[in-house]
């Protein structure tokens, strides 16, 4: 069915006009017709929302989420802000050393890989080329959008206040209101249909304690209290309603990353409260990533002992790193968050160095066990940012 569709959708949607309350699939009761349609690949969505009227409000609508969980269906996909080889950057004599950046689907349940295209509805492209280099990219939490916020344009030799906005069911992108302010190397994650942004540096290399929140369905920024301490390159990780930023360097301490954190308690009036301390609790982040899924908080690292998770108050050591990884280079959180449904996606580097691999940290009747990602060729590139939506 799902091939069907996808050969034939746009055909379809370009001619069929029904009424408003047709059935979803003729013949068929539209509890039946949803179960059908839930079970549809995700790969196939967009063209099963340009059938009709009818189908495309089933597939967005909450109802046909739940189904997809509740059959079984729903697919978690990893999005990384990825470094990529410059198109036609081939001169016969070999890869160029050119590179630029990418947004790559990583779906973990088909073992799947693209490259997501950078159309927005209406527009041409979204970027051009490609994604910014260094752009943050985070799930808004709702279980839909996924923000590409930020970066350098390598054409303009600045930092952009540009934000993007993939409806991911939908396949298709929208311009966000721009960031209130020009950073690079700022934290940045997703909650309860929020994004949010903290620290990085100034036009100038001045590290920033300043931190914005980003409504994906208003499209309004609004500001946030500042940190206390200046935090360039930190680590920011949400799990409902908490937002936790760790480690970072402040201006006249380039690159000596610190083993402070502290917390933002979201509240759903919008109210500011201010940041709290967390103490040393942060890792080192040249050594360990953090990521967060389900009201719990992991540092991966490498080697014995490379996993532990926070409770609040201490670290507790739950497995050793990933086999065969030597450094980290981004944690995911990704799942449902309730138990059995959650799960960690990690990137890291192998052998010398120089190549990537991936894996995926689960849960084993209470125990945590690995298991190897393929990652096909194409995509071993360096992750800069990464964030997962479950389809």
């Amino acid at each position: 069915m799902g091939g069907a569709i996808e050969r034939d959708g746009a055909l379809l949607g370009a001619a069929l006009v029904e009424p408003e309350a047709a059935e979803l699939i003729p013949g068929l009761p539209d509890d039946v017709a949803m179960e059908c349609l839930a079970r549809v690949p995700s790969r196939s969505h967009r063209a099963v929302r340009r059938v009709c009227r009818g189908w495309r409000r089933a597939a967005a609508s909450e109802a046909f989420r739940r189904r997809r969980r509740a059959a079984g269906a729903a697919e978690d996909v990893v999005f990384l802000v990825q470094a990529t080889p410059a198109r036609g950057g081939d001169d016969g004599k070999g890869p160029s050393a050119a590179t630029e950046c990418a947004l790559a689907a990583a779906n973990l349940t088909t073992g799947e890989w693209r490259r997501v295209e950078g159309a927005g509805e209406g527009e041409e492209e979204a970027w051009g080329g490609g994604v910014p280099f260094f752009a943050r990219c985070a799930a808004a939490g709702d279980g839909r959008h996924v923000a590409v916020v930020g970066g350098w344009e390598p054409a303009a030799l600045c930092l952009t206040r540009d934000v993007r906005v993939l409806d991911v069911p939908a396949g298709v992108w929208r311009r966000g209101a721009a960031m209130p302010d020009s950073r690079g190397f700022f934290g940045c994650t997703g909650s309860g249909g929020v994004v949010y942004v903290a620290g990085g540096h100034d036009e100038s290399k001045n590290a920033l304690r300043s931190a914005y929140a980003y409504d994906v369905a208003s499209d309004a920024w609004r500001a946030l209290p500042d940190m206390s301490e200046e935090r360039d390159e930190p680590q920011l990780v949400a799990n409902p309603g908490r937002v936790l930023a760790a480690s970072g360097y402040p201006t006249d301490a380039q690159g000596a990353f610190k083993k402070t954190a502290e917390r933002y308690t979201t509240t759903t009036t919008g109210d500011a409260t201010a940041w709290s301390s967390e103490g040393d609790m942060a890792p080192n982040t040249a050594e360990t990533c953090l990521a967060a899924v389900g009201g719990k908080v992991w540092a991966v690292g490498a080697g014995k002992g490379g996993v532990r998770e926070w409770d609040g108050g201490a670290w507790r050591d739950v497995a050793d790193g990933p086999p065969g990884m030597k450094a980290c280079v981004k944690a995911v959180g990704a799942g449902d968050g309730d138990g059995a449904a959650m799960f960690v996606f990690v990137f890291g580097k192998v052998e010398d160095g120089k190549q990537y691999a991936a894996w995926v940290m689960e849960d084993a009747g209470g125990a945590a066990r690995w298991r190897g990602v393929a990652v096909p060729p194409g995509f071993g590139g360096f992750v800069y940012s990464g964030a997962a939506v479950r389809v």
